[in-house]
């Protein structure tokens, strides 16, 4: 299998400490002793270098003996010391990364789990599921489920997005077996995460080809596409997947940040209304402008619209008659580690 780039691996963080003039450091000298030598250095009288994880075992100390505005830190990952235009960051920011750094075993262990959510069609008032989407849930060390805004939300305070985006993804894609031959599946990326596909997607590629699923099966979600300034870049993305038979989907389309000029010129498979304008649109003329809007366009590009976060049988009534064929949210089955195959819910489910 082709080998990951250097930026998915998870390599422990290095700092430099620097001091203030006046500041005696000789007492942490005896401090690094019981540690490899490899792993720290002190690089002169002011400064000291050492790996993440003794250094967040120092900072107690730290903190009780050096005024806080006396000493600050660089990230270096080797024994050095930083010039003047390296960030530097003060104990409390410090404090904030070693918060979040839990978020490196969970890449570093693959401890995630796939939950599936059924996509579910609608023809003559009967419902069949089409297929499901896969979402990753992160799980601490206690076995407990982290939600997954906790979990991206860590890996990028870390800058461990596109670590954390290609272990997920690839463990979607590895409990895409338990989807039905006949079905879709839907896999989340950022594209953010993705600089270039013809590597950073080759490992999913070779695992999708492994397990047997047909690439048209295989639906990429476009997420948090409002964080991408280079279309360009996000084309290059999707024309790829098209290149090799996959299908792509944009998803919270109508909230402004997939805005209607945006999703024309992507030209996506599927386009997915934000749970925000489908959850109460039988009610509020505003979310049913907004409906209406997307499903037009939609259509215009040939494209399949799907509703998510559909929980009320008349929201689900309203835009099945407006002309939407797919729908995913609370009403049908919330995401569980079983791909549902009876539905609950006011629908006949077809045989």
């Amino acid at each position: 299998m082709t080998k990951s780039c250097d930026i998915c691996v998870i390599k422990q963080k290095g700092y430099t400490a620097i001091f203030e003039e006046g500041q005696n450091i000789e007492a942490l000298s005896s401090y690094f002793l019981d540690y490899p030598e490899e792993e720290w250095a002190i690089l002169n009288r002011r400064a000291f270098w050492t790996r993440e994880h003794i250094l967040f075992d120092l900072l107690d100390y730290l903190e009780a003996h050096y005024p806080a505005e006396s000493v600050y830190f660089v990230h270096k990952n080797e024994a050095e010391l930083p010039d003047d235009q390296e960030q530097k960051m003060n104990i409390s920011e410090l404090r904030s990364e070693q918060q979040t750094a839990w978020i490196d075993k969970v890449i570093e262990k693959k401890a995630i789990r796939t939950h599936f959510q059924p996509i579910v069609e609608i023809k003559n008032k009967k419902a069949s599921v089409i297929g499901h989407e896969l979402l990753s849930r992160g799980v601490n060390t206690q076995g407990e489920i982290i939600p997954p805004f906790q979990l991206f939300e860590a890996a990028r305070s870390r800058n461990r997005l596109f670590a954390l985006d290609r272990a997920c993804r690839m463990e979607a894609v590895k409990n895409a077996a338990a989807v039905k031959m006949n079905q879709l599946i839907f896999i989340n990326f950022i594209p953010t995460a993705i600089y270039v596909p013809e590597h950073c997607l080759a490992t999913t590629f070779e695992l999708i080809k492994q397990i047997g699923v047909r690439p048209e099966q295989v639906v990429f979600e476009v997420v948090e596409s409002d964080e991408v300034k280079d279309i360009n870049h996000l084309k290059n993305i999707l024309n790829f997947y098209r290149k090799h038979g996959f299908k792509y989907a944009l998803d919270d389309v109508g909230t402004g940040a997939n805005d209607l000029k945006k999703l024309a010129s992507l030209e996506p498979h599927f386009v997915k209304l934000a749970r925000e304008f489908a959850d109460g649109v039988s009610s509020d003329p505003a979310k049913q402008n907004v409906a209406l809007s997307v499903i037009h366009i939609a259509h215009h590009l040939k494209a399949t619209p799907l509703a998510e976060g559909v929980e009320r049988i008349e929201d689900i009534e309203y835009l099945a008659n407006m002309g939407y064929e797919l729908f995913q949210g609370y009403y049908f089955a919330r995401p569980n580690e079983i791909p549902v195959v009876q539905l609950d819910g006011a629908y006949h489910v077809e045989a």
